[in-house]
């Protein structure tokens, strides 16, 4: 079903994201417009409540990367040097069919 926001995960993708390298356990490597931030961010929960990610994160419109999973490595391409595992993908809760996925990163030791 069509919603009013469909799409509009792709438009903030674009406009507050950058190239990120993603790295599937199998496969191929493939650049990807996203959001990855090292910082806290807020989600709503299950309940609609606020909660606090301290983990860093991948947004990314869910019809982008709709395979992700735990296990896969994503790196900014600006800052390859610095590999992230994910750890979870979840939705954000949006109707829209290119809804953001949440993923859970964990920083890779060298």
């Amino acid at each position: 079903m069509t919603t009013v926001f469909d799409g509009m995960a792709g438009v903030m993708a674009k406009a507050f994201g950058a190239p990120v390298l993603y790295t599937p356990k199998s496969g191929e490597p493939v650049t990807v417009q996203a959001v990855l931030r090292e910082g806290p961010i807020e989600v709503a929960g299950d309940d609609g409540r606020a909660v606090l990610i301290l983990s860093p994160t991948l947004q990314v419109p869910k019809n982008v990367l709709p395979d992700i999973a735990r296990g896969d490595l994503v790196a900014a391409v600006s800052a390859p040097e610095k590999v992230f595992l994910v750890l979870n993908s979840l939705p954000n809760g949006s109707p829209a069919a290119d809804a953001m996925l949440i993923c859970e990163l964990e920083l890779v030791d060298d």
